[in-house]
């Protein structure tokens, strides 16, 4: 599910030969949730999966997508519905203030937690975030090590148990995404170095462009090659894409300056 009109996550899904259905610009807690319906049992008659894995926006409600899940579960077949939660250990708290019980029902309603980050943050940062999801969540299997010493395997096995066939991955929380946040897309056409790229994209961090809580695209090099690129609050992170491909960057936020973005990225549509 992408928020934005322009998906990004199903291109990386569709490189690795998995069937994917896309449902964007909306949330399939809120506008979509008819879609996102219609779209469980397509592929469950169209594939009959073993797994059937769904990636949320990371403002989904998990809660709402769970129910939605669970009733369509009896007619397909489905034999358990579990969660899969990730948690941004360095954003934790900011996200826990600014978006209150949204950003908690993520959490309250996971089978699994994750901590990411952990790296980023000092270890008593780190004790505090894992103390903070016990407490809202004591029934869940919770991860907080480094990102390289994760289990994946552990983890799939604590969090779905057997016979599990419909899983969501979320991250972040909810907001009621027609009131409070919205999405803009570019195309930069410019190529730029890869040092340059990121100096563009961190300067999403200053408050006179609004609160920008996520971007994401395809964008273009000078020596002729392709990056994927990702922003999270302070961050940016680039890896090497092989396939030329259209230059796009989603952008998603609140209070979005979006004539500061548009000279910024070169906007031509939105």
């Amino acid at each position: 599910n992408e928020f934005g009109t322009c998906s990004v996550d199903d291109i990386l899904l569709q490189r690795r030969d998995l069937p994917v259905s896309t449902l964007a610009s909306g949330c399939i807690c809120c506008s979509l949730s008819g879609a996102f319906d219609q779209a469980i049992r397509t592929l469950e008659h169209s594939y009959h999966p073993d797994l059937l894995v769904i990636e949320p926006s990371g403002l989904a409600e998990l809660s709402v997508l769970l129910n939605t899940c669970r009733s369509v579960s009896d007619e397909l077949g489905i034999a358990q519905v579990r969660a899969i939660t990730i948690v941004d250990a360095e954003m934790h708290q900011t996200y826990v203030e600014d978006m209150g019980m949204f950003y908690l029902d993520q959490i309250r309603h996971a089978d699994a937690i994750i901590c990411s980050k952990l790296d980023l943050v000092s270890p008593q940062t780190a004790g505090a975030v894992y103390t903070s999801l016990v407490e809202e969540n004591p029934d869940a299997h919770i991860w907080a090590c480094p990102w390289d010493a994760l289990d994946v395997s552990s983890v799939l096995e604590q969090a779905l148990g057997e016979g599990t066939s419909c899983v969501p991955v979320s991250g972040h929380g909810h907001v009621h995404t027609a009131e409070l946040f919205t999405s803009e897309v570019f195309h930069p056409y410019r190529p730029r170095t890869a040092a340059q790229w990121e100096e563009e994209l961190m300067k999403l961090s200053d408050p006179a462009r609004g609160q920008i809580l996520r971007a994401k695209g395809f964008l273009p090099l000078e020596d002729g090659a392709w990056i994927q690129a990702d922003y999270t609050p302070g961050h940016v992170y680039l890896h090497p894409w092989g396939a030329p491909c259209e230059s796009i960057l989603t952008v998603i936020g609140r209070n979005m300056n979006r004539s500061a973005l548009s000279e910024q990225f070169e906007k031509i549509e939105s």
